[in-house]
């Protein structure tokens, strides 16, 4: 039986109204945001039908590609197939990772496999077969850097032109890979001036959104959000069909938290699997903020230091994360430079995984949360790895470190010893 989405429209997260028109899915639910809890639109599938093709068995017998989870993703086939096979990343059991924290068992989902090096492929990726289908002008996308390489990628491969909006003071090597792309790139003064312009782009001149541009931030267009739901399906799939205790992601906006908590509620619904306590780790603490409270409002705080977790430096978090982390009874820490600096050596050197340092903050979160008790030491754990590390080293400064010269057997033997131990 050939599977086909089973897509029927859209609704807001918070009140479960569908839209009445007006206004760009990605602006949100226009209802919610007059009451001044900015809240997100999610897509809405007949799960009774999807649930007759979406089973294990079923899923055994497909190739794998984009649309493997066909019934739960927005795109037909012939939007798929101009894509670069995003997707498919592998889940890696990391041994000594797992030694180190005292957890039975954690899992990498090493997502730098993507074609551009990180989870922000797999929502380009759906943004442009949407964008297909509408006949959007093109793609536009204001972006620090992944989610930029991800829409010039996905858009010189649908055949789409797109802009790409940076603020000043991007790092070179993330502006020097989108600017390879031969993709359109302007820059603005400040990250809130790139949503001005975007707005405009999509609002008036029909190009199709491939990040946030509301202001407050409501995330992604509810389409494209699927694509980091698609992460959560896998996970349940490589797992052998079933669910981890946990799982742990960098959050910034909160749209890949909330793709991987939509996918497990949806089998949930589908009674496949339950969902795991969806956690994460963030810098500047909107999320942590706002779970500390009863209310639905997830507020601005200050930016109180520089980062080298730019892809999530935000200051303000949004509804669908702290929905996802409270309805799955997760936790989101706030971790401090140095703790993100401890996470990313550690994960070198326990599985020789090179990750962007806002990947490490997941680590992070977990390993604060390890020695906190909140983790039990028989936990199966999943975390998102959720780009390559080669994307931070200016930001590390690892790109300024030169090796020491020497050409003498005796130096070099010296330097041997130290690393392999004396008896060599």
């Amino acid at each position: 039986m050939t599977a086909a989405s089973t897509l029927v429209g859209l609704e807001c997260l918070r009140c479960e109204r569908r839209p009445e028109g007006g206004g760009h899915p990605a602006t949100g639910c226009a209802r919610c945001a007059e009451q001044g809890v900015p809240a997100t639109l999610v897509t809405v599938y007949d799960l009774e039908a999807a649930r007759r093709t979406f089973t294990p068995e079923h899923l055994a017998r497909r190739p794998g590609g984009p649309l493997r989870y066909a019934e739960l993703l927005p795109i037909e086939a012939g939007e798929a197939e101009r894509g670069l096979r995003e997707g498919g990343t592998p889940l890696l059991l990391a041994r000594r990772l797992s030694e180190e924290l005292g957890l039975r068992a954690v899992w990498v989902k090493d997502e730098s496999r993507n074609p551009t090096w990180s989870f922000k492929d797999r929502p380009a990726a759906i943004a442009a077969g949407v964008a297909l289908r509408e006949g959007a002008a093109g793609l536009v996308v204001s972006s620090t850097g992944n989610a930029a390489a991800a829409t010039a990628a996905a858009a010189r491969a649908a055949g789409l032109p797109a802009v790409v909006l940076f603020a000043r003071g991007v790092d070179p090597v993330m502006a020097g890979m989108v600017h390879g792309f031969g993709i359109t790139v302007v820059a603005t003064p400040t990250k809130k001036d790139r949503w001005v312009l975007m707005r405009h782009a999509v609002e008036e001149m029909g190009l199709f959104p491939v990040s946030n541009f509301a202001d407050p931030p409501v995330g992604i267009d509810p389409r494209a959000m699927d694509g980091y739901a698609a992460m959560g399906l896998e996970i349940w799939e490589q797992l052998g069909w079933r669910a981890p205790d946990a799982v742990y992601l960098p959050v910034g906006y909160g749209d890949g938290l909330f793709g991987v908590y939509k996918a497990f509620a949806q089998l949930r619904e589908m009674g496949l699997v339950e969902v795991p306590r969806v956690s994460g780790g963030e810098v500047y603490g909107s999320l942590t903020a706002a779970l500390r409270g009863p209310g639905d409002r997830v507020e601005a705080v200050p930016v109180d230091r520089p980062t080298v977790a730019s892809s999530i430096a935000t200051a303000q978090s949004t509804y669908q994360a702290l929905h996802a982390v409270r309805s799955s009874g997760g936790t989101v820490r706030q971790v401090s430079e140095a703790e993100i600096e401890e996470a990313r050596r550690l994960l070198a050197a326990t599985e020789g995984l090179s990750v962007e340092a806002a990947s490490a903050v997941a680590l992070a979160a977990l390993r604060a949360d390890v020695a906190e008790g909140a983790v039990p030491s028989d936990a199966e754990v999943v975390l998102v790895s959720t780009s390559a590390g080669v994307k931070s080293v200016s930001a590390l400064g690892l790109a300024e470190r030169e090796a020491p010269l020497m050409s003498g057997v005796e130096e070099f033997a010296r330097v041997v010893r130290d690393v392999v131990g004396e008896g060599r």
